[in-house]
C-alpha cells in the first residue's frame, strides 16, 4: 500500500515550522554571543543561518519536485550517487541523527526545570553537580524509551498538541518580550562585550554560525514527506520556503527579545537562554510559566526523536540497507523495540560523554556532510543529466547552490579549526560507516536487496 497524498500547504509549512523550532533557539544564543562578544554580529549570523536554510530549501525544492517520494537525502543520493552514500546517510542517522538530538535536548530540559525550580525556590544548586543532570537526563531517555516500546496510543493528538503550544509560546514571548524590554536600553542589539579588538575572527565567527545551523535543522523536513505532500509540484518549493522564512523570522524576533531582556554579561555563554530573558523581563512568578513551557517544548522533542528515530532505523533494516535485527516487532506491544534500544543506548553514551554544547557542534558537523553532497548532486545531475524533468528549477543558478555549499564548508571547516577532536570524532563515525557497508553487503547481499 502506498502513502497518500494528503498533507496540504498549511500542514506542510506547520510540520516545518515544528521540526525546525526545538532545542536550538533555547540555547545558542548565549553561546554565540560567549564566543564572538558582539551583539550584532549575532543577530547578524542568526541571519546568514536563515539564508544558508532558505537557499539549501531552494534546492531541495527542484530534486524533491523531480522526485517527490518519501525518503529525503537517502533517496537522492542514491539516484545521483548511488548505494553508499546512501547508506551512509542512514548510517549516521542511526549514530548521529536522532541519538544525539535526544542527548542534548534531555541535557538541556534538566538545566531549564532547574532553572524553573531556583526561580520558585529561591535559591541555587536545586538540582546540583553535573552528573547528577546527567543522570536525570538519562532516566528520562529511559522513560521515553520504555513508554515508546509499550506503545502510545494516540501520540499524533499529543505531538501535535505540543506543536501548538510550542507555536503559541514562541508567538506569546516576542510579542510580551517586547512590550516589555526596556527600548532605553536598545543599545543592547548593537553592544560589543568583554575585550574591545578586532573581533572573533572568521574561524571563530564561522563556528558561531555552525551553532546557530543547528537551530536551522529541520528546513529539508518537507522532502521527508514528499510522498505524501498534495500537488507536489505546488506545493512543495512553497512549504519548504515558507516555512524556512517563517522560522528565520521568529528566530531573529526572539533574538532581539533575549538580547534586550539583559545585559550581555548576564546572558553570555548559557545554555538556558529563555529563562534567564523572561526572569528579566518578566519577573520570577511569570517567568516560570515561560521557563516550564519551554521545558515542556524539550520534552516534547525528546518524546519525538525517541519515537521516530527508530522507525528510521526499522524501515532501513526491512530494506536489507542495516542489520535486519532491528526491523522486528515486538509480538506484544507491535514496536520496533530493539531498534529503540539502540537508539537508547546511543543516546545515553552522549549524554555522558559529552555536554549539550559539545553534542551540538558535533551534530552540526556530521549532520551537514550530506545537504551539502545532496546539493552538489544537484549540480551534477544539471550537468549529467540536462533533459530530465524538472518541474522546479533553483532559481539564480548556479549561485543559490554555491553560496549554500560555500557557507556550509565554511563551517565546518572553523568546526575543525576550533573543536578539532569533536569534528574528528564525527569524520570518525562517518568513515566507519564505509566499512560497515561492504561488510553487510558481503554478508547480506545489500545491492541486491536494497537496488
Amino acid at each position: 500500500m502506498e502513502l497518500k497524498r494528503q498533507l496540504g500547504l498549511f500542514t506542510g509549512v506547520l510540520i516545518i515550522v515544528a521540526d525546525m523550532i526545538g532545542t536550538g533557539i533555547f540555547m545558542t544564543t548565549g553561546n554565540v554571543l560567549g564566543m564572538t562578544g558582539d551583539a550584532l554580529l549575532v543577530l547578524i549570523l542568526w541571519g546568514v543561518g536563515g539564508l544558508v536554510a532558505l537557499t539549501g530549501s531552494l534546492c531541495y525544492a527542484e530534486l524533491s519536485t523531480t522526485w517527490p517520494d518519501v525518503g529525503g537525502e537517502y533517496v537522492y543520493l542514491k539516484k545521483i550517487f548511488g548505494l553508499l552514500p546512501a547508506f551512509l546517510t542512514g548510517w549516521v542517522s542511526l549514530v548521529v541523527g536522532f541519538s544525539a538530538p535526544v542527548a542534548a535536548s534531555s541535557l538541556l530540559l534538566v538545566q531549564y526545570v532547574n532553572s524553573f525550580l531556583q526561580t520558585a525556590a529561591g535559591a541555587e544548586g536545586v538540582i546540583s553537580g553535573i552528573w547528577i543532570q546527567k543522570g536525570i537526563a538519562a532516566c528520562l531517555v529511559f522513560f521515553f524509551g520504555a513508554l515508546h516500546i509499550i506503545g502510545v496510543r494516540r501520540g499524533g493528538y499529543f505531538q501535535n498538541f505540543l506543536t501548538l503550544l510550542k507555536i503559541i509560546l514562541v508567538i506569546s514571548l516576542i510579542g510580551f518580550g517586547f512590550a516589555m524590554a526596556d527600548w532605553e536600553s536598545a543599545g543592547r542589539l548593537v553592544q560589543r562585550y568583554g575585550e574591545s579588538g578586532a573581533g572573533p575572527g572568521l574561524p571563530v565567527t564561522g563556528l558561531a554560525l555552525l551553532i546557530v545551523m543547528f537551530a536551522y535543522s529541520g528546513w529539508n523536513g518537507a522532502s521527508y514527506i514528499a510522498g505524501e505532500v498534495k500537488n507536489p509540484e505546488r506545493n512543495l518549493p512553497r512549504i519548504l520556503f515558507y516555512g524556512t522564512l517563517l522560522t528565520t523570522v521568529f528566530y531573529l524576533l526572539l533574538n532581539m527579545v533575549f538580547l534586550l531582556a539583559a545585559p550581555g554579561e548576564a546572558i553570555a555563554g548559557k545554555d538556558e537562554i529563555g529563562a534567564i530573558a523572561a526572569a528579566a523581563l518578566f519577573g520570577p512568578r511569570v517567568s516560570g510559566f515561560f521557563t516550564l513551557g519551554i521545558a515542556v517544548i524539550l520534552l516534547s522533542a525528546v518524546s519525538v526523536q525517541m519515537m521516530v528515530g527508530p522507525r528510521v532505523y526499522y524501515a532501513m533494516a526491512r530494506d536489507g540497507l542495516i542489520f535486519r535485527s532491528l526491523s522486528r516487532v515486538h509480538p506484544r506491544f507491535e514496536t520496533p523495540a530493539l531498534a529503540i534500544c539502540i537508539q537508547m543506548a546511543f543516546a545515553v553514551l552522549y549524554i555522558f560523554t559529552g555536554s549539550a554544547m559539545t553534542l551540538v557542534i558535533y551534530m552540526g558537523f556530521a549532520l551537514n556532510v550530506f545537504p551539502v553532497l545532496t546539493v552538489i548532486g544537484l549540480m551534477v545531475l544539471r550537468r549529467r543529466e540536462p533533459d530530465l524533468r524538472r518541474p522546479y528549477r533553483v532559481p539564480l543558478y548556479p549561485l543559490v547552490p554555491l553560496v549554500y555549499i560555500g557557507l556550509s564548508v565554511a563551517m565546518m571547516t572553523a568546526a575543525l579549526l576550533n573543536w578539532t577532536t569533536t569534528s574528528l570524532f564525527a569524520i570518525g563515525v562517518l568513515v566507519l560507516g564505509v566499512p560497515v557497508f561492504y561488510g553487510w553487503k558481503k554478508l547480506a547481499g545489500v545491492g541486491r536487496s536494497a537496488g
